[in-house]
């Protein structure tokens, strides 16, 4: 094994540890979504990254809005919307 073939495995193994621990750090994570549409008063289904999840918001929102989403504390099951970018006009 050459001295690259070392640094290589490093660098993996230092990539798969980061990526592991940021999955259970309890940060925020903010992200963009897009509007579904209303799952019931005050909450939204959204769609990221080919997933469907509910988010609360006091706003109204429309299907095909683009909004962002907060996960708190990397909490997925307490999202909430904390903005709805403006819609393009055609």
């Amino acid at each position: 094994m050459n001295l690259q073939d070392v640094y290589k495995k490093l660098v993996e193994d230092i990539h798969y540890l980061f990526k592991n621990a940021a999955e259970t750090m309890k940060f925020d994570r903010t992200f963009r979504a897009k509007v579904i549409g209303s799952a019931s008063k005050g909450k939204y289904t959204i769609s990221y990254k080919n997933r469907t999840l509910t988010a609360r918001c006091s706003q109204n929102l429309h299907p095909n809005d683009t909004v962002w989403v907060c996960a708190p504390c990397n909490d997925w099951n307490s999202l909430f919307i904390l903005a709805a970018e403006p819609q393009e006009s055609s």
